[in-house]
């Protein structure tokens, strides 16, 4: 049994007789040992006929490290053999390929490029709309990546393409995801099919969807199931129809090859597709669940999870669920723990937990007012010079709510030569877009001067527009535009936005009465007229959606995505009109980034995160710990966003800022504003409902 070193919960949970089981696992709890040693209790009471586990991990990482504790601990040694560790997507492809004859799985850009525009044209052929953007050049590109995203997008919600097979079963299952609190992903669905012109602005969203999209989308599952080619989600999404099949047909697994308890770690991020195939393993094997988590760290929404599994699973999973809760936090300070109490606190739906330390030690935590954004970079860049110039502190992270809040200080790092790590598709400046800001930043500049070579009002114009919507004008509104304005000869680029602006043809499926032409002219007339560099960034980050088009590789903003460059645009002030200056101090970061290492490179990752200086949204936080954190902006609308309004909404936002806020080991620092963005910003909700008093800067 157990040694007396568990505490009394872990004790409890290891001792429970077989049978389905919820394990809520507060951060620092001891997770890891008291699931191995559930493990090893249940095999040592089932006498010589031993049982066999499988256990699931969110990354593969954690999967690495489960299998070396029980190959290198020597309490665990009898779990070796009857044990086997993977994650979902893992164990997918692994059925998956071994019956199927030369799986193939897209991973790269280029393989889903090919796979749209080459296996899948016999389907998306008959659908006209889908047709004229796929044999647009200047939409191909950028519908065939989101097309494959939709693709994947309805699966990872947990939609079946054998199972939709009429309008009654679309809306049902939109209805579900409502009910589950995911009404953010339909709003999302929705705006990317209009972003595709799949959807119009008179009809029956619902009707335009089944019509435009969802026959689409069940002919091309089959085509590329038929094609032996898979995306990520697919091993988990085909492994999840196969074992339905089996059921289906009164199959179940037996002997060797059955799994009589099966344990799910972070259940708190698995979305519909994950719950959909794990429903079907533990009825395959006929095994006992075991649900591992933390419904307070529940912060993958962005990814089709929902709090809903992991609060309810007697109602997503079925049977009835024993719940134990891990109530002592072996990892954080005192103060981090108890505060971080008071704050989570405030969640209704949730798990109540009287969550406890158990060290005595506090860690210095210092919530910090700045006048604005330029004194909250400059006192950071001091601070982390201070703070990793001695001993105590190895590491610091600096860790946003949002993406473009990191952007300045990439370029004042970057531009000291102070080394520092981040996820490549946090990179913002390595991206198209940052480069197409710059390109239209040198169109705005010759905003005024007269038609000559190299310079046509028309032909910039048109790259403009083409960046005011998050896809390009399609061939057909592009040609007509053109018919247009070229008669006109406009002689500048003004005299060519107010052509524009009289334009009445059409223009994003619309144009009723020239609406959209006005609009489109003036989000140009906006950066035209902006005289600063701050001016002009502010412009484009407020009304030019393209620039988000390549604004890295991850969804995880899917929701609350600010404008990319806004924060940019405030740090840029410090510029004036002296574009010479931001141009040399952007080139010299984007020169030093581009000697960063990337992400998805293993090894190369492994290296960066030796560095000592981290930046990254709280998203990234989860899972990890420094020596020193800096959470930035803590003010109303940023933590939390703005663009939260729901309860539900409100709750996610609380948790966000709970993971950063006890990912520090020694010191933490609480950045605010008096001013963000050229607005008075008032502290952050989360400061008062943690009773954390707010200083003034201090100098380092």
């Amino acid at each position: 049994m157990p040694p007396s070193m568990l505490d009394a919960a872990q004790k409890a949970f290891c001792q429970l007789p077989e049978g389905s089981v919820r394990l809520l696992a507060p951060a620092g709890c001891g997770k890891t040992q008291s699931l191995l040693w559930r493990c090893l209790s249940l095999a040592e009471r089932a006498g010589k006929e031993k049982p066999k586990f499988l256990l699931f991990t969110f990354t593969r990482g954690a999967a690495d490290e489960l299998r070396d504790r029980l190959r290198n601990d020597t309490q665990f040694k009898i779990l070796y053999p009857l044990t086997s560790i993977t994650t979902l997507n893992a164990w997918g492809f692994r059925r998956l390929k071994a019956s199927r004859h030369n799986l193939k799985l897209l991973t790269s850009s280029k393989d889903r490029f090919f796979c749209v525009n080459n296996m899948l044209q016999p389907v998306w052929s008959k659908y006209d709309r889908i047709k004229q953007n796929l044999t647009d050049s200047r939409r191909r590109s950028r519908t065939s990546h989101a097309l494959m995203d939709l693709i994947d997008y309805l699966k990872t919600l947990g939609f079946r393409h054998d199972l939709l097979d009429s309008p009654k079963k679309l809306k049902d299952q939109l209805e579900w995801l409502n009910e589950n609190g995911m009404r953010r992903h339909l709003e999302t669905l929705f705006q990317r099919l209009s972003d595709l012109e799949l959807l119009s602005s008179t009809g029956n969203p619902l009707d335009d969807i089944w019509q435009h999209f969802i026959s689409f989308w069940r002919e091309a599952c089959d085509q590329l199931y038929a094609s032996s080619v898979i995306t990520l989600e697919d091993q988990k999404y085909w492994s999840w129809l196969e074992i339905e099949g089996e059921l289906g047909k009164g199959r179940y697994l037996s002997g060797a090859a059955r799994f009589h308890h099966i344990f799910v770690d972070e259940f708190q991020d698995i979305n519909a597709l994950d719950l959909g195939l794990l429903r079907a393993i533990a009825a395959y094997n006929k095994s006992s669940l075991t649900i591992v988590g933390d419904d307070d760290q529940a912060i993958y929404e962005w990814r089709g999870a929902t709090p809903e599994f992991i609060l309810n699973p007697a109602k997503h999973i079925g049977d009835k669920y024993t719940t134990c809760i891990l109530a002592k936090n072996y990892r954080s300070p005192r103060n981090i723990v108890e505060v971080s109490q008071k704050l989570i606190a405030h969640n209704k739906r949730r798990v109540k937990k009287e969550v406890e330390p158990s060290s005595a030690k506090d860690a210095q935590i210092s919530v910090l007012q700045l006048p604005n954004l330029t004194a909250s970079v400059d006192f950071v860049v001091r601070l982390v010079r201070d703070l990793l110039s001695g001993n105590e502190v190895k590491n610091v992270a600096i860790i946003g709510r949002k993406r473009s809040q990191i952007i300045p200080y990439q370029i004042v790092f970057a531009s000291q030569n102070i080394p520092f790590y981040a996820a490549e598709d946090l990179h913002v400046l390595l991206s198209d877009a940052f480069n197409e800001l710059k390109e239209i930043l040198a169109i705005q500049a010759r905003a005024t001067e007269t038609k000559v070579f190299g310079n046509d009002p028309v032909l910039n114009l048109l790259r403009l527009c083409d960046k005011v919507k998050r896809f390009p004008l399609s061939k057909l509104d592009r040609e007509a535009l053109q018919r247009h304005l070229q008669p006109l000869r406009p002689q500048t680029l003004l005299d060519a936005v107010k052509a524009l602006s009289h334009y009445t043809g059409p223009l994003k499926q619309g144009n009723t009465g020239g609406r959209m032409s006005e609009s489109f002219a003036e989000a140009i007339a906006n950066l035209l007229k902006a005289k600063t560099v701050s001016e002009a960034i502010r412009s484009l980050s407020d009304d030019f959606e393209g620039l988000q088009k390549d604004y890295g590789k991850s969804i995880e903003d899917i929701f609350y995505a600010d404008p990319p460059f806004i924060y940019l645009a405030e740090y840029a002030q410090r510029y004036g009109t002296d574009y010479a200056s931001f141009y040399e101090d952007i080139e010299k970061a984007v020169s030093t980034l581009a000697r960063l290492l990337p992400v998805d490179d293993e090894v190369s990752a492994d290296d960066g995160w030796k560095l000592p200086l981290h930046l990254m949204t709280a998203l990234r936080a989860k899972g990890k710990e420094f020596d020193a954190v800096v959470i930035l902006d803590a003010n109303e609308d940023v933590w939390p966003s703005k663009l939260a309004k729901t309860d539900e909404e409100l709750e996610q936002e609380r948790r966000l800022f709970y993971v950063a806020f006890t990912r520090a080991r020694k010191h933490l620092f609480i950045l605010l504003n008096e001013k963000l963005i050229d607005q008075a910003a008032q502290p952050s909700r989360y400061l008062a409902e943690m009773g954390l008093a707010i200083g003034r800067m201090r100098k380092i």
